[in-house]
C-alpha cells in the first residue's frame, strides 16, 4: 500500500515547486529569478523523491486514492507545463522541458520495470544508458562535423534608406558643458525658423546628447543619441507653425524651445 505520509508532502512540495518554476520561466520574478529557478527546481525534485517514494513503498500500488493521486499530479503538472510554455518569455524553456522529459520517462519506464519484471529492470537500464550515451555522442559529433550551408542562400539584407534634409540651415548649438546642471545649454535658447528652412543642431559638448519633443515625448521629432561633434537635422515642414519645446533625455534639466514662423 501507498506509505501517505509521504506522499501528502511529496505532492505539496511537487505542486509548490512546479508553481515557483512556473512563475520564474514566465518572466513574473524579474528581481529574484535566478534565485527562484534554483530555490523552486530542487523543491519540486524534493517533491518527486518523496511522492515516487510514497506510491512505490511496497509495490505499485492499485487503490483507488493511488490512481487519484496519480491523476492530479499528472493534471497539475500538465497545467503548469503548458502554461510555461505559452506564457513564457525566456527562449530555453523547451531545452528546459526536453531536458524533464529524458530524466522522467526513462526513470517511470526503469521503475515500472522494477516493480513488474524485476528480472528485466538490468537489461532496461543498461539500454536507456547506452541510448544516452549514443544520443549525446551524436549530437556532439553532428555540431562538429554537420552539412555544410553552402545550398542556403545568404539573407539579402536591404538598408533602409536616409533621407537628408535639403535646404537653407537654421543652427542650433549644443553648447560646451551643457551636462552639468545649471550652465547655458543650447544657443539659441529661445529659437524663432523660419519656414522653409532646415533646423540643424550641432553637439559642441564632449558628451552625448538628445533633441526630443517635450510635449509628446519625442512624437514629433526625436534625435535619438546625437555624439560629440555630430548634427541633427529636422525639417520643420513635417511640423505645424506653433512653438515647440524639447529636451534633452539623457540631461533633463536641458530644455529649450523654438518657434516655426
Amino acid at each position: 500500500m501507498s506509505n501517505w505520509d509521504l506522499m501528502m508532502p511529496g505532492m505539496g512540495l511537487t505542486s509548490i515547486g512546479l508553481a515557483g518554476v512556473v512563475i520564474s520561466y514566465s518572466g513574473i520574478a524579474h528581481t529574484f529569478i535566478d534565485g527562484m529557478h534554483a530555490l523552486t527546481g530542487l523543491t519540486m525534485f524534493i517533491g518527486l523523491i518523496f511522492l515516487a517514494a510514497g506510491i512505490l513503498q511496497g509495490g505499485v500500488s492499485t487503490s483507488n486514492k493511488a490512481k487519484a493521486t496519480v491523476l492530479v499530479i499528472l493534471s497539475i503538472s500538465l497545467a503548469f507545463g503548458t502554461a510555461g510554455l505559452i506564457f513564457n518569455t525566456i527562449s530555453t524553456v523547451p531545452l528546459f522541458a526536453g531536458i524533464m522529459m529524458i530524466i522522467a520517462v526513462p526513470a517511470i519506464v526503469i521503475a515500472y520495470v522494477s516493480t513488474k519484471m524485476p528480472a528485466y529492470a538490468r537489461p532496461m537500464s543498461i539500454i536507456f544508458v547506452l541510448a544516452a550515451v549514443a544520443g549525446i555522442s551524436s549530437y556532439t559529433a553532428f555540431g562538429y562535423i554537420g552539412p555544410s550551408p553552402y545550398l542556403v542562400e545568404e539573407p539579402v539584407i536591404v538598408e533602409p534608406e536616409i533621407i537628408v534634409p535639403q535646404g537653407p540651415s537654421f543652427v542650433i548649438s549644443i553648447l560646451v558643458g551643457s551636462a552639468e546642471q545649471g550652465n547655458p545649454d543650447y544657443e539659441p535658447d529661445d529659437a524663432v525658423v523660419p519656414l522653409g528652412e532646415i533646423i540643424k543642431w550641432s553637439n559642441d559638448d564632449d558628451v552625448v546628447h538628445t533633441v526630443t519633443s517635450t510635449d509628446d515625448v519625442g512624437e514629433s521629432f526625436d534625435s535619438g543619441l546625437i555624439a560629440p561633434g555630430d548634427e541633427y537635422l529636422l525639417d520643420p515642414s513635417t511640423l505645424e507653425s506653433k512653438a515647440y519645446d524639447y529636451l534633452c533625455i539623457v540631461h533633463p534639466w536641458m530644455s529649450a524651445s523654438f518657434t516655426i514662423e
